[in-house]
């Protein structure tokens, strides 16, 4: 072979060699990335490496924040004062205890959401790994926002996922209202 030739071949060879590896890190360092890893974990019940891409603390507090939207209702007009009194105090209450009380019980809720985890079975954990290959992930910055569709009822489950420092994606918040209807499906049958 001419040594013009085999000089071509090496540069193509070396350039599509850059070019896989610049796709694969793209790949390995993306949100959808860190969601089949997610999959994976579930797969082989590795529960350690699945909470490696939430944030718990960050959940609970947008779910918090999310959820106090429904507590600043309008008062009623037409309530006494000790009444309106009474539902301000209340929501103070709430925004100030519930992060110290999900402090408390941080390690009860990860055995609990473990716990169903590990139950799921095999056609479940595929419908998720499904899910998860056709997600609607759009990207800006270090923010993702993602949406998952159940392969039965086709009613979304939006999140958002933060890159972090070394590259890693993790969910750190989940629309309130398609978690609501989650749990009431999962939950109330």
């Amino acid at each position: 072979m001419p040594r013009r030739a085999v000089v071509i071949v090496l540069a193509v060879l070396i350039l599509g060699a850059a070019l896989a590896g610049v796709q694969y890190w793209r790949w390995y360092h993306s949100p959808r990335y860190a969601l089949q890893q997610m999959v994976l974990a579930l797969k082989t019940k590795d529960m350690n490496n699945f909470f490696k891409y939430l944030d718990l603390k960050e959940i609970f507090n947008n779910f918090l924040k999310a959820s106090s939207k429904e507590l600043d209702a309008p008062e009623d007009p037409e309530a006494d004062e000790w009444t309106r009194f009474s539902q301000r105090l209340g929501r103070k209450f709430a925004r100030q205890f519930l992060p110290k009380l999900f402090e408390a019980f941080e390690k009860q809720i990860r055995e609990v959401m473990t716990t169903y985890l590990a139950n799921l079975d095999n056609s479940q954990i595929l419908a998720v790994g499904a899910a998860v290959t056709v997600a609607k992930i759009e990207v800006k910055g270090d923010v993702a926002q993602v949406t998952l569709n159940d392969p039965k009822t086709r009613e979304p489950l939006r999140f958002q996922m933060r890159r972090k420092p070394g590259g890693i994606w993790r969910i750190e918040s989940v629309t309130y209202e398609d978690f609501k209807k989650f749990i009431k499906r999962e939950f109330q049958g």
